[in-house]
């Protein structure tokens, strides 16, 4: 079965910018991918620098677990996106409709972190190597299965 993993992207706007690239407005959001901004001032997440923690926790997600695991940065406002993603995935799961409601009315807190529909963490963004480890007991996957913490 393939897993979903959403990382709830910290918010501190209200301007209602756009979803843009990596779940973050274009031209204020989170950037995860270097060919789409330059360096400047000593980090390549432009504009949002307390963003980059979040970036790390992305990242450090995608080198520590399966390919089949899909990791996703969301926008905390986009809930025609997140409402039905995380009922289905509650469902797919085994979950009853009920638990699967309140999961996704309930999930998408501040820095939440989301693994096939169950809010694990939330309030703070992690630290990478943090996040790994309750992403992947989530899963239930043992350390040996892919990479190294780090």
């Amino acid at each position: 079965m393939t897993h979903r993993v959403f990382l709830i992207r910290p918010w501190d706007m209200s301007d209602g910018v756009g979803a843009g690239c990596c779940g973050g407005g274009s031209t204020k959001g989170l950037c995860v991918d270097p060919s789409h901004h330059p360096e400047e001032h000593g980090t390549r997440f432009v504009e949002r620098t307390t963003w980059e923690p979040l970036a790390q926790v992305y990242l450090a997600l995608r080198d520590n677990l399966p390919d089949d695991v899909d990791v996703e940065i969301v926008d905390p406002r986009n809930h025609l996106f997140l409402v039905p993603a995380m009922i289905h995935d509650v469902r797919r799961r085994g979950g009853a409709w009920r638990d699967a409601l309140v999961a996704a009315l309930h999930g998408p807190a501040y820095a939440a972190v989301i693994v096939d529909g169950r809010t694990i963490s939330s309030g703070e963004v992690l630290e990478p190597a943090e996040a790994v480890r309750a992403v992947r007991d989530a899963l239930g996957f043992s350390d040996q299965e892919v990479g190294t913490l780090g």
